[in-house]
């Protein structure tokens, strides 16, 4: 059944120019989103849907799939994403812009997650490669409250 849920969004980011220009002590870039949506819980995992607005793009449909210890991310709109995060593990992935489709390296360093049906959070820290070069260091953290319903 699927239940529905506020799910807070908080990324924090290093990219390219920051990794090789500045030095470790440089802070990620961080941005928190706020959306509603719908989770469904079994004993493998769960699963999330709901729709964001990124700057500059039509809404996208995204999805969040964890099973047995393993993510995927899907973004359906203007621009089209499926990564997977397994944990201390690369992952070949696809980003398509609406203008040219890209393969990323997609390397997990940690994911953890106690999503369960009364919520919890998802957090993975990974990195991003272009063509052998990191692009990103990113983590990822989703915390998922399911909405009570008012009787």
């Amino acid at each position: 059944m699927k239940v529905p849920v506020e799910i807070l969004v908080t990324n924090k980011r290093l990219d390219y120019r920051d990794i090789v220009s500045l030095s470790d002590a440089v802070d990620p870039k961080e941005t928190i989103s706020g959306f509603s949506g719908y989770m469904e819980t079994n004993a493998n995992g769960f699963s999330l849907e709901y729709s964001e607005d990124i700057d500059g793009f039509n809404e996208l449909e995204t999805s969040i799939i964890y099973r047995n210890g393993v993510a995927l991310i899907s973004r359906r709109g203007d621009i089209n994403t499926n990564l997977v995060f397994v944990p201390h593990t690369s992952c070949d992935c696809v980003y398509y812009s609406g203008y040219r489709q890209l393969s990323l390296r997609v390397t997990t360093k940690n994911l953890t997650t106690d999503i369960g049906a009364l919520g919890g959070k998802l957090s993975i820290d990974y990195t991003v490669d272009i063509m052998g070069s990191m692009a990103e260091k990113n983590t990822m953290c989703l915390s998922v409250c399911p909405i009570e319903s008012v009787s």
